[in-house]
């Protein structure tokens, strides 16, 4: 249908069109492109495109020409486009758009409680790093189970078997993600050898005598880090020094992660009881800062810890110097300390000490190990861990001598020496 002559809207008000503002862009459809020189050789090319909800998202690619991030972009425009037309991910839609799309979907599932930050934080690094830059401009269908085992080798040979088994998990969540969506029929991953696991090393864990070494050191220097070069007081400067010597001791006493030890504050510790309530963790999640989350380390639910005579003194006095609500460890700001800036802190502390094998997971498996040399079930050491007995057995507990009374009975022997 044609319309000759004005259009009753401009023989109602001619002047209204002249004011009216630009169409919007279409769903599927994106706007002029355009370019702005970075540096040298570093160009950059923008737009923005219609989405399937209506809204305008922004799309940027960078060349080392004009033309080629002109280039790039229009591509991924290209890609971005018929996702949204089609309202969907197909077998031939790129896995760099899928791998957008599961990203988002992470994201939302760690806003929610349901994902740990962390994994989100090393899902995005091997993504960037290792997964992305061997199959992102693969469509779907073209992603087999020898590309994925490319992924894999690439990554083991490059970096480390731990680096791989993370890769190997991210890669499996995205072709789930995949196979939900209907660009897959069956996840090629599933398919794969199993990554191998490094070599199991020998629980360490600190005898008594290094315990107590290692405390008197930390004390020691402690007092070294008081006062600058000149003997002036750092005061709160120090601060971190000064605690150090009471995270060890609270660590020795419980067992638990750094991470849920920088979470307590003075309503965690019940000084009528003797208990210490672990409900809590710090996480540094990209973008966001420092965070205390609810549940420990998995997004597993808190334990209560009884705690042994001789740390209750310690706590009693660290919650009331903390005031109520507030943490038990703060910063020399009085707020959270970040579990990475200690665990640097730890570090340059345990080597000036010679302690340069000890890391802060080490008092765990001490914990671990003096629960088992006292002969309690491996279950009560999981308890106090708040892990499965497999884990502790595995991953905690130093291995003991199991033939004792076998040996005193081969004393019978002494005869062949």
């Amino acid at each position: 249908m044609t319309l000759d002559g004005p259009t009753p809207l401009a023989q109602a008000n001619p002047e209204r069109l002249l004011l009216m503002g630009r169409p919007p862009l279409s769903v599927g459809t994106y706007g002029n492109v355009s370019t702005r020189k970075l540096g040298r050789d570093r160009w950059q090319a923008y737009a923005r495109y219609r989405a399937a909800d209506g809204s305008l998202m922004p799309a940027k690619r960078r060349g080392k020409t004009k033309t080629e991030a002109e280039n790039r972009l229009r591509e991924a425009l290209g890609e971005l486009i018929d996702a949204v037309r089609d309202g969907e991910i197909l077998p031939t839609t790129r896995m760099g758009v899928i791998a957008e799309a599961w990203f988002e979907e992470i994201e939302r599932e760690a806003d929610l409680g349901d994902r740990s930050p962390t994994t989100v934080r090393l899902y995005k690094s091997v993504l960037k790093n290792w997964i992305l830059p061997s199959i992102e401009r693969l469509q779907a269908r073209e992603v087999r189970v020898a590309t994925c085992d490319r992924v894999l080798k690439r990554t083991e040979d490059t970096a480390s078997r731990s680096v791989a088994k993370t890769c190997r998990a991210a890669l499996s969540g995205l072709c789930d993600f995949a196979v939900r969506n209907g660009a897959m029929t069956i996840s090629p991953v599933r398919s794969l050898r199993r990554t191998r696991a490094p070599a199991a090393k020998d629980v360490a864990a600190l005898t008594a005598e290094q315990r107590k070494d290692l405390l008197t050191q930390l004390e020691q220097l402690a007092n070294r880090r008081a006062v600058d070069s000149k003997g002036r007081r750092l005061g709160a400067r120090a601060r971190i020094w000064a605690i150090l010597p009471d995270l060890v001791r609270t660590m020795l006493a419980t067992g638990i992660r750094l991470g849920e030890l920088l979470a307590l504050d003075a309503a965690s510790f019940d000084r009528q009881r003797g208990t210490l309530a672990i409900d809590w963790r710090l996480v540094r999640v990209t973008g966001q800062g420092l965070r205390r989350l609810r549940l420990r380390m998995g997004n597993k639910a808190g334990i209560l810890l009884k705690l042994p005579n001789w740390a209750i003194p310690m706590l009693t006095r660290l919650a009331d110097a903390a005031g109520e609500d507030q943490p038990l460890f703060a910063s020399a700001a009085g707020g959270w300390l970040d579990p990475s800036n200690v665990v640097h802190r730890i570090r340059e502390a345990f080597d000036e000490c010679g302690y340069e094998w000890v890391t802060s997971h080490v008092f765990r498996k001490t914990v671990a190990t003096v629960l088992d040399e006292a002969n309690l079930p491996t279950g009560a050491v999981a308890d106090q861990l708040g892990n499965t007995r497999a884990v502790a057995e595995k991953h905690y507990i130093a291995r003991r001598t199991a033939n004792d009374e076998n040996a005193a009975a081969l004393e019978t022997f002494e005869d062949v020496a």
